[in-house]
């Protein structure tokens, strides 16, 4: 609680206690929901009708749902990084980091990656 506190302030805020532990809640689900995926993504190609598999990759990162979303998503990420640059930096860096590695020549980084049989489940 007191890392809690000092990291978001809350309580010398004046925000209520429910509201805070409301707010506990929600950074415990966010965190819970790190994982590490790896994996080919399956890309579309101008030269066949199927989707042909993508280089190897790796991803460290927060799903939106680990039971209904198990893959990384480019857009939450950086929500989610917003509330984990506050909690734990070095953490924030490490997804960060992770991400800005799938950068291809082009300087696009896909916005899903669907990497592994989990994520392909679903």
């Amino acid at each position: 609680e007191r890392r809690f506190e000092d990291a978001f302030g809350l309580g010398t805020r004046g925000v209520s206690l429910p509201q805070r532990r409301f707010a506990q809640a929600a950074l415990s689900e966010m965190l819970g929901g790190i994982g590490f995926f790896h994996g080919r993504s399956l890309l579309r190609s101008e030269h066949r009708e199927e989707p042909v598999p993508g280089m190897e990759s790796v991803l460290f990162t927060a799903v939106p749902s680990r039971s209904c979303f198990p893959r990384g998503f480019l857009w939450d990420e950086g929500f989610h990084l917003l509330l984990l640059a506050c909690w734990d930096p070095a953490l924030a860096r490490d997804i960060l980091a992770h991400w800005l590695d799938l950068l291809n020549a082009d300087g696009w980084i896909p916005r899903e990656q669907i990497l592994g049989e989990e994520a392909r489940s679903r």
